[in-house]
């Protein structure tokens, strides 16, 4: 896969705003949902803020982000892990679990 083939969110930021990782396109949808918009951050730096863990905050996002059209279609056009540019960063049991998280 090249990197013109990977989807992201146009004019989005590509990376983290606190620590410069990769974000990629669920990264950025998570920022969305959160209303940010300008300055996003990686999940790590996202949970930090919030005091919690970075499986934490995908959790308590994924559920909404599910069930709103806008988001979804976005977080669907990600098929696999194999799109995300930063694979260490990456949380592929959560994010690509089939279980909506309520």
């Amino acid at each position: 896969m090249t990197e013109s083939d990977k989807p992201i969110i146009d004019q989005a930021p590509l990376n983290c705003c606190i620590c410069n990782a990769a974000l990629c396109l669920r990264k950025q949808v998570v920022n969305l949902a959160l209303g940010k918009t300008d300055k996003m951050m990686c999940l790590s730096c996202l949970a930090a803020e919030n005091n919690q863990t970075p499986d934490e905050v995908l959790k308590s996002l994924k559920s909404y982000i599910l069930l709103r059209d806008c988001f979804s279609k976005q977080w669907h056009r990600y098929k696999n892990v194999e799109y995300c540019p930063d694979k260490q960063g990456c949380f592929p049991d959560l994010c690509f679990s089939a279980e909506r998280f309520l």
